[in-house]
């Protein structure tokens, strides 16, 4: 039977490559350059890797079961679609505050290196984020069906929650806004009329 790689020993090499790859701010990295930092061989290396886009890849998941715990952690027990929802925008965007310095780099780790392909990267995102959309949309259904949610179109709420959230995010780093005003906008203008609960309609946010 033909071995394969050992996964904890990938994502092990994968973040041994970033944190090396962004100590030493390598331009246009090869998989030669990273086995060299790492002190193994290049047919070693390629073991565990397809190519440079695949150790970024697997940093990228790494990120991004952090990123999974975090918002188990911290959407715990937040019963209401519509206070999920908002209790998610916040979660997401503290996570950025805590680890958004990693985010960056890894940014700019794909994009100096020679494997860079954004389907590839798409595939991954949407693996984490897409079952996070379904989820969000049959909550809401679910609240409209149970008189909780106000009629809708759970999609289009969903999607337009992750634009501001996606738009936030940009003009953070690159302006330094700050998220607060636009959660406040976010909720008070969006998500709270569409919030009902047994004997009507509040507007008293639940915040993670």
């Amino acid at each position: 039977m033909a071995r394969t790689p050992s996964i904890r020993r990938r994502q092990e090499l994968a973040l041994a490559a970033f944190e090396a790859v962004r100590a030493r701010g390598v331009y246009g990295i090869t998989m030669s350059e990273l086995a060299e930092t790492l002190g193994m061989k290049r047919s070693s290396l390629y073991w565990y890797f397809r190519d440079v886009g695949h150790v970024f890849e697997t940093v990228l998941e790494h990120l991004l079961e952090r990123q999974r715990a975090f918002l188990s952690e911290r959407l715990a027990g937040v019963a209401h679609p519509i206070d999920l929802l908002m209790a998610y925008a916040r979660a997401i965007f503290d996570f950025f505050e805590r680890e958004g310095a990693n985010v960056l780099a890894l940014v700019s780790f794909w994009g100096q290196s020679e494997g860079g392909e954004p389907t590839r990267v798409l595939e991954v995102t949407n693996r984490h984020f897409l079952p996070l959309v379904s989820y969000a949309v049959a909550r809401l259904e679910h609240g409209i069906a149970r008189g909780e949610v106000a009629p809708c179109e759970p999609r289009a709420v969903v999607d337009l929650v992750a634009a501001v959230i996606d738009g936030s995010l940009v003009h953070r780093v690159t302006r330094g806004v700050p998220f607060e005003p636009v959660a406040a906008l976010l909720w008070q203008s969006v998500l709270a009329p569409l919030k009902r609960e047994a004997h009507g309609e509040t507007s008293s946010e639940v915040r993670a």
